[in-house]
């Protein structure tokens, strides 16, 4: 009975050990967020806002008729967001999701190696929105993200 006991005791110590070390990785979420660039000073955290969006969709999941998808071709994203792919995003129907009582219906989809949903960026009272899919919300008033969404 003491040996059964031992070894129930054994198998449970190494499942949970297994289950803490999964969840410590980094990029748990879908993304490894902690390169300097997405660390730098100009990024300002902002309050939680949730937005309607599906993280960890395929990018195919946000590319019916419905939306618009087209893959930035830009050094300064690619160098501003390692690791991820930018894609403008627009909703050709105008319905978008909301932040904070306004309607967004233009912004930049970012996606992971594996090609899933990480992050949404858009433009919101002169600033650059950027929200993560590890609960995290930064603006950044950087000129490079006004003249970009203005071309």
């Amino acid at each position: 009975m003491k040996k059964y006991f031992l070894l129930t005791l054994v198998v449970l110590l190494l499942t949970l050990t297994a289950t803490a070390s999964a969840d410590a990785r980094p990029g748990r979420h879908g993304h490894d967020w902690s390169h300097n660039k997405y660390r730098h000073s100009s990024w300002q955290r902002t309050s939680h806002a949730t937005v309607s969006v599906n993280w960890h969709q395929n990018r195919n999941y946000y590319a019916p008729a419905r939306y618009r998808m087209e893959r930035i071709h830009d050094r300064g994203w690619h160098d501003r967001f390692p690791g991820l792919r930018a894609y403008r995003w627009h909703d050709n129907r105008g319905e978008g999701f909301w932040y904070r009582g306004h309607r967004v219906t233009n912004g930049v989809f970012f996606y992971d190696r594996d090609d899933q949903l990480v992050s949404v960026g858009f433009m919101h009272n002169g600033a650059f929105i950027f929200i993560r899919d590890d609960d995290s919300d930064y603006e950044n008033r950087d000129s490079f993200f006004i003249s970009w969404f203005n071309r």
